[in-house]
């Protein structure tokens, strides 16, 4: 039956037209609590919801994916004002995360990186300190125009290939099946880190890295929501979210989200015995003694592709002398499957900062961090070498500490090219503090001295 008060009709292929979703995403929405109920009609017995509902709800749980079905320039409502108004960083990172949907401004180091990427996935300032034109200004400033065109720019989201369509689009599967529903992946409303680790098999640390990361859900008062998390996994996290479905299928039932009760209990068990010890005792009962490529990165809190990268490591030599082992030889390679004792010997070697934090048996250096002054300043290959030095015994590789760089994940530079400070620079620099700040500040890092 039709509503009285339903104007506009439209079907799911109307919805991804419209948003600019492909039919696989509608289909998983429509399994999402809150989304509009469809009912039959027509010759067909399409089944049709109401615009206005479908818009409201999209609005209010996928705003990126809102912005694109609105005949605007401005969807996201932004202030009024003459196009050359001079704006700060501040008030981009506010109407960014607006434009995300979020109630906290995005973090001005997440901007930063964007201008740091080649090609800049921002437009640098307008205006700098000291260019000689009026009026004066006395920190970098956009003109209104340049920070609306980058917040109101087209959004592209991650969309699954054809091969993968099969299984999103199997989000509400039969009766009796084992792929989870919506329903049964999240009980509870809310999540918070550890729930979301949990529910997705991952450990503390992606998950929080996750958090950070651009574009995922703001936290509200009681947590991050499960139906936008899930919606951001499942487009980010293409793998992760599959895997879960397969882990699901094999243990033989439904997969299921943390109950609120479930999370106090999970975080209770957390404080009062670590997670090595719970790894310790089903290594004891011969449980995941096997390691597939994909498991390595998220077993030691790290994300998966550095895990993968892990694999790739060959020996090095220096003469005779061994000074790095290469990375254990796979056990089977349908699928690629390792030891997780060889696996465990080997990152706690080879990345001992990672196994540190892995244990929980405290920070650890590898090398001491070298003498000298606070305010010396060190280029981004000094950077590569204090880092590499202090966290696994040898440099990293300029292009790994450049990919850090541009994707943010090291601070922002003190001095940059004619800043028109002294002394004057012509790359970005790092004064000796920032650097060793941040080597101590790394999960797993800190000074207790070189590994014996």
């Amino acid at each position: 039956m039709i509503p009285a008060d339903a104007d506009e009709l439209v079907t799911s292929q109307d919805i991804a037209e419209k948003y600019e979703a492909n039919e696989g995403n509608v289909a998983y929405w429509t399994t999402l609590p809150g989304f509009p109920e469809g009912w039959p009609s027509g010759p067909g017995r399409t089944l049709v919801r109401d615009a206005a509902l479908v818009d409201e709800w999209l609005k209010e749980n996928l705003p990126v994916h809102w912005a694109k079905g609105q005949d605007s320039d401005n969807p996201f409502g932004l202030p009024a004002g003459g196009p050359k108004d001079l704006v700060t960083l501040s008030d981009i990172c506010a109407w960014e995360g607006k434009a995300l949907g979020r109630t906290e401004p995005v973090p001005e180091a997440t901007l930063r990186s964007y201008m740091s990427k080649k090609p800049p996935k921002m437009p640098g300032p307008d205006r700098v300190p000291g260019d000689g034109k009026v009026p004066e200004v006395t920190e970098r400033r956009w003109f209104r125009e340049t920070a609306y065109a980058f917040v109101n720019r087209p959004r592209r989201m991650r969309r699954q290939t054809k091969a993968e369509e099969p299984v999103s689009t199997a989000q509400a599967p039969a009766a009796g099946s084992a792929l989870p529903s919506r329903s049964s992946t999240a009980r509870t409303e809310h999540l918070d880190a550890q729930a979301i680790a949990t529910t997705y098999s991952v450990s503390g640390q992606t998950a929080r890295g996750w958090i950070r990361a651009e574009g995922f859900p703001e936290a509200g008062e009681r947590g991050y929501n499960a139906a936008e998390v899930d919606e951001w996994v499942r487009e980010n996290r293409r793998r992760t979210w599959v895997t879960a479905q397969r882990r699901a299928q094999l243990s033989g039932h439904a997969w299921a989200g943390p109950s609120a009760a479930d999370e106090d209990a999970s975080a209770e068990k957390k404080r009062a015995a670590p997670a090595p010890a719970a790894e310790s005792a089903a290594e004891a009962q011969g449980e995941q003694a096997q390691l597939t490529a994909e498991m390595i990165g998220p077993r030691y809190g790290v994300s998966e592709y550095t895990g993968l990268q892990w694999t790739k490591v060959k020996e090095k030599r220096e003469g005779d002398k061994v000074v790095r082992r290469a990375f254990p030889a796979p056990r089977s390679t349908q699928p690629r499957t390792y030891d997780q004792r060889e696996v465990d010997a080997w990152v706690e070697k080879h990345r001992p900062h990672v196994w540190a934090a892995f244990k929980g048996t405290g920070p650890a250096l590898v090398h001491d961090l070298p003498e000298g002054d606070p305010r010396d300043l060190l280029d981004i290959y000094d950077f590569a070498e204090v880092l590499g030095m202090t966290t696994r015994g040898e440099a990293l590789a300029r292009e790994t500490i450049r990919a850090y760089h541009a994707r943010g994940q090291v601070p922002y530079a003190d001095r940059t090219a004619d800043d028109g400070k002294k002394p004057r620079v012509f790359q970005d620099h790092w004064y000796r503090e920032t650097v060793y700040g941040f080597v101590l500040s790394r999960r797993g890092s800190g000074r207790f001295g070189p590994r014996r």
